[in-house]
């Protein structure tokens, strides 16, 4: 079968088409063929070896897939053969055919496209958990805000009743967002986008920011926290870090987290599940595509990275 394999760390040239023997599943797996496979800003990290975890190479990428059931395992419960299902991978994602743990696959609704789809994984997931502490009636700063994430976050921050401001690099993006319920746009990639934060919150400050960029916009989004707010670290898109002073906390009783999907309880997981399958049935997320081609990893990647998509990217089997 063909997989986009890496066998060295680096930047998107890297990414190599193979032809590898077809996977298995073991007594608690689904093999499933691969009609979508998810790409995330953890992809394009692991691929430079700046993930968490330093992966054997060579490595198919690939964290999360949509597709139909080809075999089951010994003890699969619930599951049967030519079912269309999404599910989390450990690796392998970017693939004509994938393995999965059966319990963590989620049947796709009736309806829903397979590309569409992925978008409930990983970036769905993530978004409701970075807004499990979302009060009604708080203000949210949403950076990347037209992303895969973003555009997630955007529409259930909106639908959980907070005044949502987003961020983007462009005046499309900007638009894009508005037109999923942000109440103000904002270009970060203007040099007074803080105040620009402030003056809509009546220079209060944000009670909650989402922050996914790293570098110098993660170090700026101090300046329009609110007294008492908390940031929520997810990700670096920027691929830079940036330093954080204990002591300035203290003046204004503020908070930084970070966020990892990956760290959840399973009951979490399984709630968040019902609630975007909830939101998809009622017609109350709008979910955005990007599809390439399995050949085109290379392109889908450059793409991701140089911020010129809106919403979920996707490779096409």
């Amino acid at each position: 079968m063909k997989a986009i394999r890496i066998h060295e760390f680096g930047g998107a040239e890297n990414l190599r088409v193979d032809e590898i023997e077809k996977p298995t599943a073991s007594a608690d797996e689904v093999l499933i063929k691969t009609v979508a496979a998810g790409i995330n800003y953890a992809d394009t990290m692991l691929r430079q070896n700046k993930y968490f975890f330093t992966p054997p190479l060579p490595f198919t990428l690939g964290f999360e897939v949509a597709g139909t059931v080809e075999a089951i395992g010994a003890n699969v419960q619930n599951l049967k053969v030519g079912q269309r299902v999404l599910a989390t991978v450990r690796s392998g994602g970017y693939a004509e055919y994938a393995v999965a743990d059966w319990r963590t696959i989620v049947p796709i609704p009736s309806g829903l496209e397979f590309g569409k789809a992925t978008a409930l994984l990983v970036q769905g997931l993530t978004a409701l958990g970075l807004l499990a502490d979302l009060k009604s009636g708080q203000t949210i700063l949403i950076h990347a805000a037209a992303g895969g994430v973003g555009s997630l976050l955007v529409q259930l921050a909106k639908h959980k009743g907070a005044k949502v401001l987003g961020t983007a690099s462009t005046a499309e993006k900007l638009e894009k967002i508005a037109g999923l319920g942000a109440d103000v746009g904002i270009n970060y990639s203007e040099s007074d986008w803080t105040d620009q934060v402030l003056a809509a919150t009546d220079g209060k400050g944000a009670d909650l920011i989402i922050e996914m960029v790293g570098g110098e916009i993660g170090k700026q989004n101090f300046k329009c926290l609110a007294t008492g707010g908390t940031m929520l670290v997810y990700g670096a898109a920027s691929g830079e870090d940036f330093q954080i002073s204990a002591l300035s906390l203290l003046g204004r009783m503020q908070a930084v987290k970070g966020y990892n999907l990956n760290l959840e309880t399973r009951g979490n997981m399984a709630a968040f599940t019902k609630e975007l399958i909830s939101n998809i049935a009622e017609n109350r997320l709008q979910v955005i595509v990007n599809e390439f081609p399995l050949e085109r990893a290379k392109e889908a990647h450059d793409a991701l990275e140089g911020r010129r998509t809106m919403g979920k990217v996707v490779l096409t089997v």
